[in-house]
Formats: C-alpha cells, structure tokens, sequence
C-alpha cells in the first residue's frame, strides 16, 4: 500500500471515471445492439417478442443509469446549489430496480447541496457493493439537533447508511482509500468510484467511518 490518495491527478482521475462511465453502461446497451440484430434476422414472431423485450428492458436499464451516474458524477442541472433529495432517492432506488439488493430510503425528502447528495448516492454503491449476494441498503440521513426539514447549509448533517446480507463484505482497498492509503498497483475502473467518493467527503469536510458486524456493514458520514 502507498499513502496519499489525493496525489492522483485530476487527469487521471477523470480517465479512470471514463473507463468506469463505459464500463457501467456497456452491458444494457450491448443487449440493446443484440435484440436489434435478432429483430433483423428472425421471421418467429415468439422471438420477436422476445427480442423486444430485451430491448425494451436494457434501454430502461441503459437510461436509468445513465441518469444515475449524471447525478453521482456529473455537474447536476438546474438553478441553485442544491438537489432534492427525494429525486436523489427515485434515481437510486430506479438504478437497483429488479437487481438484487433493495434499497430501504428513510432519508427525508428535503434539499441537500449538491455535493452532498453527490457524496450521499455514491456511498450507496459503494453500500450496494458490499453485499454481492443481494439484501438490504438502508439510506438515511440525520440532522443534529431537532427534527425538522434540512433548510440551511450551515447544520450539521449527517449520512448512516448500512448494507446487510449474506457474506458481506468490506474490501481492503475500500477502507485503505477512505484511510488515506491506495494499492501499490494504484487503482482501476473498479475501485475508482471509492476513491471519488472520497475526495467528495474530503472537499465537504465529512469523513466516512465503516463498522463490521457479521452481515451487516455500517457506513457514517459526519461533519468534522
């Protein structure tokens, strides 16, 4: 392992990002690209069926994240610094739609600055991720003090997100990077979107925090 992540350069930040962007939408779009090649040769009108069907689901899937990763990684549209967060939540939950892991979001539907949701949504995939065979991510976010709708920049917010299911599992490059420490390899497609996710919490000043306990791994985002 090598220290200092962040000496990674933002050109090479966003060429990894790229690779992962494609990567990510890839496999619905290939699909897409099949079930047009099936419609031209096949005269079955079963398979037909079939072929739209495959198409019509793999361009849902290709848009739903592709509006996804517009809101994780992107310059997120619209007037003002902040997003809704309960668009944030219809995005994410339209990502994992029919995928193994359901999304349980108890975050309240206020408006958070938009790094913050970005750094919200982001530590769901990494969430997602942790548990390969399917179970549960629950999302909230807390407010210090009363409860109440999140209103001003100024208070002290806080995201606890946990992922439960069978063998979960945190990686030692995912806690190394959010430790300050990276691979001697570097990174990849693969674990780029953790360290993204950490230069997010290191620019709004919210360390993340992990817990192990069994089958269930506890994520925390708190203001320092």
């Amino acid at each position: 392992m090598t220290t200092d992540p962040v000496a990674m350069s933002d050109l090479d930040l966003a060429a990894l990002m790229c690779s992962k962007l494609c990567h990510d939408v890839i496999s619905p779009v290939g699909a897409v690209t099949n079930g047009f090649e099936v419609l031209e040769d096949e005269k079955d009108e079963s398979m037909r069926e079939m072929a739209l069907d495959i198409i019509r689901n793999n361009a849902a899937k290709a848009s739903a994240r592709l509006q996804f990763l517009r809101l994780a990684f992107g310059a997120m549209g619209g007037a003002g610094d902040r997003f809704p967060v309960e668009e944030a939540r219809k995005l994410t939950e339209n990502l994992y739609a029919g995928e193994k892991a359901t999304i349980d979001w108890k975050a309240p539907p206020d408006s958070l600055p938009k790094d913050q949701v970005k750094l919200l949504v982001n530590l769901v995939v990494l969430a997602v991720s942790m548990i390969p065979r399917g179970g549960t991510v629950t999302v909230d976010v807390i407010r210090e003090g009363a409860g109440g709708a999140i209103i001003s920049d100024s208070e002290e917010v806080s995201f606890r997100i946990s992922a439960t299911g069978s063998h979960a599992v945190l990686s030692d490059t995912t806690r190394g990077i959010f430790e300050g420490v990276v691979p001697e390899e570097g990174l990849d497609a693969r674990s780029v979107q953790a360290y993204y996710a950490y230069r997010l919490a290191s620019s709004l000043d919210m360390p993340v925090s992990f817990e192990v306990d069994a089958d269930t791994i506890r994520i925390a985002a708190d203001k320092s």
